[in-house]
């Protein structure tokens, strides 16, 4: 039998600014293969001072491993 790699996807979170007539969507999230991809596209749309999370998930899926929050996302942005 084969054994499976675990692997991480990461993900960012960005808040969705209000829509015509007042529909809202809450968030979008992309995935991304490697934590330098997710980290280059929050730094991108840092600037859009919107709600931002990132973090990992399991295979893509649920459940979420790790959790970078808005209060910490420069820090992680920034680290090598």
């Amino acid at each position: 039998m084969a054994r499976r790699t675990v692997t991480d996807r990461w993900f960012v979170s960005v808040e969705v600014p209000k829509l015509p007539r007042g529909t809202r969507l809450a968030r979008q999230t992309k995935t991304f293969p490697t934590e330098a991809e997710a980290k280059q596209y929050a730094k991108e749309i840092l600037s859009d001072d919107r709600k931002i999370i990132a973090g990992t998930l399991l295979n893509g899926y649920q459940p979420v491993r790790r959790i970078i929050p808005a209060s910490d996302l420069n820090r992680w942005i920034e680290k090598k």
